[in-house]
C-alpha cells in the first residue's frame, strides 16, 4: 500500500514519479503495476478488439452522457415567489406609507 501522499498525487494527476523516487513504499508499488502491466500486455497481446468498436464506443458514451435540457420548474417557481413578494409589498405598503411618512417628518 503506498502512502497517502502518493494517493494524493495519483487523484490530482500530478507526477508521483518523484515522491516514489523518495519513498521506497511507493516505489515498490510503481514497480509492482508495471511488472501486472507487463504481464497483462504479454497475455492479451494478440487480443484485439473488433474495427468498429471504438466507434460504438464513442457513439454510446454521447448517448449515455448527453446533457439534459435544464428544466423550466425552477424558473416558473422563482417567477411566481417574486410574485408574491411584490404582491405583498403592494398590499403592505399604502396601509403602512402614513406611518413612514411620519416617522420620517419626526425624523426631519
Amino acid at each position: 500500500m503506498a502512502c497517502p501522499r502518493f494517493e494524493d498525487l495519483l487523484e490530482s494527476g500530478r507526477a508521483a514519479t518523484d515522491h516514489a523516487a523518495r519513498c521506497e513504499r511507493c516505489a515498490a508499488l510503481l514497480e509492482a503495476w508495471a511488472e501486472v502491466d507487463a504481464s497483462l500486455e504479454k497475455a492479451f497481446a494478440r487480443v484485439s478488439a473488433p474495427e468498429e468498436f471504438a466507434a460504438r464506443a464513442r457513439a454510446r458514451a454521447l448517448r449515455e452522457t448527453r446533457l439534459c435540457r435544464p428544466s423550466i420548474v425552477p424558473e416558473v417557481l422563482d417567477f411566481i415567489g417574486w410574485a408574491a413578494v411584490l404582491t405583498l409589498v403592494a398590499v403592505l405598503l399604502p396601509r403602512f406609507l402614513p406611518a413612514i411618512q411620519a416617522m420620517l417628518a419626526r425624523l426631519g
